[in-house]
């Protein structure tokens, strides 16, 4: 499914190139990226989730790093035309197609997955603060930007069209297994948004948002210094979402056979098992959730050199609440970047030419992973330039030491 997105990503862009051929003022982007990143599994985990089996020394491994872990993954294509208006007045419209998951969860949970509850008898395991959420949208953005000769700024609205959201929020969770497994006993106080699930086809209309682009930039002693934020916005979905709230416990005793013979599998159906439903509020109602924003800082100075391009340090953040129907506020805006479990990435990176050949290698710490990552871009410029790179390039070198795996890449054409 991702080959055949990037396909149909560059069927439209050649076909853009070749109606706007004409021209001298306008710049064609196509870009594609997909990563998969965590605090706590490395890439030997990546590699043997691959493979659907992981011994007993990679599960101790796991469970021994960390008390909580995280998962995060994108998928992203992205179209982007931009043109000169007049002067310094610039236009630039973008499409993005964007597949966003990620988790959060205690190291209880994945003892429970990895090792099931034989190890656990007669001991709890918690799972509070455990949350998963997915979203899938695309996003049609227009951008202006003014660009003077010691400054420049920029604004952009976009519409976002929403496909389909997942939300699991549990606030408090646990399970304890009595010796021998005689009995389970399971206490649970879960929230979880849905959007409608009678159709999950990829483009799916279940809501609909907008988001805000601000940027600027100011030289300085011939440094370039950048402000901004990006993606601020939130799409609302539509009321055939499910809103599902339960607060309750269960104690499980087993299931009772008579005749052995009789024994079939709709003895084991959910709906024989657990006949509490008396906890379980649902309804059908529109909810909201946030886009994935970034904000940052970067400073950039051009190096004189036949070949040297430029140095930059930055510093970028993500901010993203988790869905509710609350007002935006100054605890929400706390809330946000503390719920988008992404910490503040701090990177430089730098541009090197080999005739034709650019090579831009990146250094940074923080973002999902919470450690180092390398990521390195091979530009070859010509005509029409090509752009190949990885986000994690550590996996490459050294799967244990990598805790991300990410490739994109990117083609350019100006006119």
């Amino acid at each position: 499914m991702y080959l055949k997105n990037v396909m149909n990503f560059w069927s439209v862009f050649v076909y853009l190139l070749s109606i706007y051929s004409y021209s001298q003022q306008r710049d064609f982007f196509l870009s594609s990226s997909i990563s998969l990143e965590s605090n706590s599994l490395n890439g030997l985990i990546f590699k043997d989730l691959s493979t659907g089996f992981i011994d007993d020394n990679q599960k101790n491994t796991i469970l021994n790093q960390k008390n909580k872990h995280l998962i995060n993954f994108e998928l992203t294509n992205s179209f982007t035309f931009k043109e000169k208006i007049k002067n310094n007045l610039y236009y630039k419209f973008s499409f993005n197609d964007v597949t966003h998951v990620n988790a959060k969860f205690d190291n209880d949970l994945l003892k429970l997955i990895l090792k099931g509850n034989y190890d656990f008898q007669d001991e709890t395991l918690e799972f509070k603060n455990t949350r998963f959420r997915g979203n899938r949208y695309q996003q049609f953005k227009l951008f202006f930007e003014n660009k003077a000769e010691n400054y420049d700024f920029g604004i952009g609205l976009s519409y976002v069209h929403g496909n389909h959201n997942f939300t699991f929020i549990s606030n408090n969770a646990s399970l304890y297994t009595a010796p021998f497994g005689t009995y389970l006993n399971l206490d649970y106080d879960i929230n979880a948004y849905l959007t409608d699930t009678t159709d999950f086809s990829l483009f799916e209309t279940n809501g609909n948002g907008i988001a805000f682009d601000f940027s600027g930039s100011l030289t300085i002693l011939k440094h370039k210094i950048n402000l901004y934020l990006l993606d601020l916005g939130y799409i609302f979905w539509n009321n055939n979402s499910n809103n599902i709230f339960v607060d309750s416990s269960y104690v499980f005793n087993g299931v009772n056979i008579d005749n052995i013979f009789d024994f079939n599998d709709s003895i084991l159906e959910i709906s024989n098992v657990l006949n509490d439903y008396d906890n379980i509020n649902e309804d059908r109602s529109s909810f909201k959730s946030y886009l994935c924003s970034n904000i940052g800082m970067k400073v950039s100075k051009k190096i004189r050199s036949d070949k040297f391009g430029f140095i930059t340090y930055g510093v970028n953040t993500r901010w993203q609440p988790y869905e509710d129907n609350k007002k935006l506020s100054f605890r929400k805006i706390r809330q946000g970047f503390k719920e988008s479990d992404y910490k503040p990435f701090y990177y430089v990176e730098t541009e090197f030419f080999i005739n034709q050949l650019s090579i831009l290698p990146k250094i940074g710490y923080g973002g999902y992973t919470n450690n180092f990552n390398v990521d390195l871009a091979l530009l070859l410029k010509k005509n029409i330039s090509f752009a190949l790179g990885t986000q994690h390039l550590e996996y490459l070198l050294n799967k244990e030491s990598s805790y991300g795996i990410g490739f994109y890449f990117k083609i350019y054409k100006s006119l």
